[in-house]
């Protein structure tokens, strides 16, 4: 297992040399569409679609995709109807990942010790240290937060009110007042903390035009 794993690093490493210094993360899968808006221009995202900073993916219906930051310590889906700002600086070695969740639904995976992963929406900011989890933005702004392991930390941004939230419960925020806590009710979370793992066929190409296909398993 520690072989295969190893195997997986270096071969996400070797994609990484290939693309852009301006890249933070890369769209691993991308199924249906969903448009990347990079400096004000509209494209299809792809599978190999490098993303900048303050690129936004924007997902339609019945599509979805899979984003992987840069430094390997994190992944993400985002599932149809949902709006994402990318954002992340690299400070101190490390990938400080800080997002923005305007509305849909987002699954995430966070390795700890990896840089801040922060996820900003209309009425809340949730900080992450190594975790899985899931969160929902409605039209209102309102944040669901649900955590499938480790611990997330919800704050309104109107009052400051703030909450740790641990595997097994979720969190409800309307921005202001207390943050709502409760138990994950079973099957609640079924089709969203689904296994990603596939081999993935992706097509990159640096700087200097140079093309590379490659596979990444990604678990």
């Amino acid at each position: 297992m520690k072989k295969k794993i190893l195997i997986i690093t270096l071969m996400f490493i070797f994609a990484i040399s290939l693309i852009a210094q301006e890249s933070v993360g890369i769209a691993l899968k991308v199924k249906g569409d969903v448009i990347l808006t990079h400096k004000e221009e509209n494209l299809k995202a792809k599978d190999g679609s490098e993303l900048e900073n303050n690129d936004v993916l924007e997902s339609k219906e019945e599509s979805f995709a899979v984003v992987k930051f840069i430094d390997g310590s994190s992944v993400i889906k985002l599932f149809p109807n949902s709006i994402l700002t990318i954002s992340a600086e690299k400070t101190n070695g490390k990938l400080n990942k800080r997002s923005t969740m305007k509305l849909g639904e987002l699954w995430a995976k966070v390795t700890k010790n990896t840089g801040e992963f922060i996820v900003d929406t209309p009425t809340t900011v949730v900080s992450v240290k190594g975790t899985k989890f899931v969160l929902f933005v409605d039209e209102n702004g309102f944040t669901d937060l649900f955590t499938l392991d480790g611990v997330v930390n919800m704050k309104n941004k109107k009052d400051n009110k703030e909450a740790d939230v641990g595997k097994g419960q979720k969190a409800h925020s309307t921005g202001e007042n207390e943050i709502i806590l409760s138990v994950i009710e079973e099957g609640e979370m079924e089709g969203y903390d689904v296994p990603l793992t596939e081999i993935l066929n992706i097509n990159l190409k640096n700087d200097a035009g140079e093309k590379r296909s490659i596979k990444i398993e990604l678990e």
